[in-house]
């Protein structure tokens, strides 16, 4: 990177936080003190905070702040932070409200434990040593550890932490490049703990302080909105909760075969062995094609051999439940009982025989975030055309940061793209503002587009032809690296 780039940037959304900005930055700064660091408020606020803000950017360099109005406040906190998050130059980004419940004194904590390694490092609430009593009454306290519980039932990603919900954390920079980011209402870290598998997390304590000013933002629209934000992580992020969607197939699968084993077996006077076999394979069927569609989505370059262990141990606990059912039927058992019977049995050792599979973590592109060789080799880029930072898009990954359809023009044609964009729409006569710079660069293998690569650089000098040949040379060494994504 360059020497103006930042170590760390600290985003911080605000809304009507006239009271805290001024003291939250004075504590930031000197709780950082010598580190190169980077303060981005992203302020949806109808009230004097957006002035305070730029006094503060007026006598401090490291203050940079995107005031919201109309439209982009739509979704509130969580799209302030993704929008933050875009802000962000720094190698590490740090998360916290702006209400200094917060404590500024805890980033260079969490900083210090993102050197050593961790991938991501959260100011934990429930970790020994840390405590909520910031959280006010005893039934927001209640209310925020069922939250949590839930979280952590849902998904076993969310277990790498004692607090999943928490506000405030800090990690790599490199994870959350091409994450589309979809949170409702502000938790913002399940939603990364999910997306981004695989992750090395440690909680620190933090202890949440009282409000200083200000109103609280947790009310009973955003209790419903985090209910919405877990059922899209569910339903919308292939491979996460897949234990509770293998599970959920099985017994959708069980109300298939239970009343046509009836139906057949009964008012259709079959016989019961016979009545098995159809209520069986429709069931079956159902089940293969739920399973290999939604609870292994995510595994579809090893289709083909998740598929074949699936129909095989299918087809093993099909016989099995047969065995059993036509022994509970010699048994006198009526033929519906003897099948539910049979199935949960069934049920029972296809999980058991699944259980590897089930319990994979997701297979998100995003592994390439904490991918050692591809780091270097970004960061090898970066100084190589003196850029701020180099980072890796998927193909058709968060294009939200750029204009309408560049990503995918990149992407369509195949060919390196160089982005300058002026301060502002004023002609500048100065020599000393700062532009925003970017190469795109596809890394093309196999005649298909494996990613995308962006460097950018945020200086009064953008980059030039000589860069962008430079960097199309470079990126080639990549393509080995990202062809199995």
């Amino acid at each position: 990177m360059t020497a103006t780039a930042p170590l760390v940037s600290v985003v911080v959304p605000t809304r009507n936080e006239t009271a805290n900005v001024r003291p939250l930055w004075e504590r930031t700064r000197e709780a950082l003190g010598s580190t190169a660091f980077e303060v981005c408020f992203v302020d949806d606020s109808d009230d004097a905070t957006p002035e305070v803000l730029a006094e503060l950017a007026a006598g401090a360099p490291e203050v940079r702040y995107l005031l919201r109005q109309g439209a982009d406040r739509v979704g509130g906190l969580s799209t302030a932070v993704v929008a933050g998050l875009h802000m962000a130059r720094g190698r590490f980004v740090c998360v916290m409200d702006a209400d200094l419940q917060h404590p500024p004194e805890v980033i260079p904590i969490l900083l210090s434990e993102a050197e050593q390694g961790a991938d991501l490092v959260v100011a934990s609430r429930y970790s020994p040593g840390g405590s909520r009593r910031g959280l006010g009454g005893g039934t927001r306290r209640l209310v925020s550890r069922a939250a949590t519980l839930l979280a952590r039932l849902l998904f076993t990603e969310a277990r790498l932490s004692a607090d999943p919900l928490s506000g405030f954390f800090l990690c790599r920079r490199a994870l959350i490049d091409g994450i589309e980011f979809r949170p409702v209402g502000f938790k913002i870290l399940l939603e990364l703990l999910v997306c981004v598998p695989g992750l090395r997390v440690v909680d620190v304590p933090l202890t949440q302080a009282e409000r200083a000013s200000g109103e609280s933002k947790a009310t009973m629209r955003q209790g419903l909105l985090y209910l919405g934000h877990l059922r899209s992580l569910v339903f919308d992020v292939q491979g996460s909760a897949r234990m509770w969607k293998f599970g959920f197939v099985g017994i959708s699968g069980l109300a298939i075969f239970v009343p046509v084993l009836f139906a057949l077996s009964g008012p259709a006077g079959w016989s019961p062995l016979l009545a098995f076999l159809p209520a069986y394979a429709l069931s079956a069927i159902w089940n293969s094609r739920l399973n290999l569609r939604w609870t292994f989505a995510d595994l579809r370059r090893g289709r083909a051999s998740v598929a074949a262990r699936y129909q095989q141990w299918a087809l093993v606990s099909g016989i099995t439940m047969f065995a059993i059912f036509a022994g509970l039927i010699a048994a006198g058992l009526t033929p519906w009982l003897a099948g539910l019977a049979a199935a949960l049995l069934a049920m029972a050792l296809n999980g058991f025989a699944n259980r590897a599979v089930v319990r994979r973590r997701p297979a998100a592109w995003a592994r390439v975030a904490v991918d050692q060789e591809v780091q270097t080799a970004l960061a090898r880029l970066a100084r190589q055309v003196g850029a701020d930072r180099a980072y890796i898009l998927p193909p058709d990954g968060d294009a939200s940061g750029f204009p309408a359809g560049l990503l995918t023009h990149v992407v369509d044609h195949r060919r390196p793209t160089l982005l300058t964009e002026a301060a502002s729409y004023r002609a500048q006569r100065r020599s000393n503002i700062e532009s925003a710079s970017r190469l795109l660069l596809p890394v093309v293998s196999e005649d298909r587009v494996a990613a995308v690569v962006v460097c950018e650089r945020y200086a009064p000098v953008g980059f030039d032809a000589a860069a962008l040949e430079a960097a199309t040379a470079a990126v080639a060494e990549l393509v080995p690296v990202l062809a199995g994504t």
